[in-house]
This record gives C-alpha cells, structure tokens and sequence, in this order.
C-alpha cells in the first residue's frame, strides 16, 4: 500500500471516530492506540502525525494552543 494510501485510511479513521464522538480530544499517541486501534489499516506514530497534519492544514481539525491535543 502507497505511503499516501496510508495516511488517507487514517485520516478516514480519525474523521469517522470524531463523527461519533465529536466532543473527543487526545494526543497523537492516544490517537495513534485508541482512536485507531480497530482500524485493519496497520500505522505508527509518525504516520498518524502526518495524517492529523493534513487534517489540521484543511481545517478539518484543530490543535489546542496550550498543549499537543487535537480535537474538532
């Protein structure tokens, strides 16, 4: 699987868990093991990184000014 392939399931992973609980908030290692640990996409620290950026630069989510949790 394409490294961009990737990191698309992911973002998909990350936008689907906060279409169902859209008050969560977490960093990227509790994003990484339990916001995306049912995902049959296998991925590591670096890649969830790369996808919450992604999401992050559309606007798609938001990282909160005080600390590295991102949220909605």
């Amino acid at each position: 699987m394409k490294m961009a392939d990737i990191h698309s399931e992911i973002q998909t992973g990350i936008i689907n868990y906060l279409s169902v609980n859209p008050g969560a908030s977490a960093s990227i290692h509790h994003i990484c093991n339990q916001w995306l640990g049912n995902e049959r996409c296998p991925h590591n620290i670096a890649q969830v990184q790369t996808a919450v950026d992604r999401l992050l630069a559309r606007g798609e989510m938001h990282k909160r000014s005080d600390a590295d949790i991102y949220t909605l």
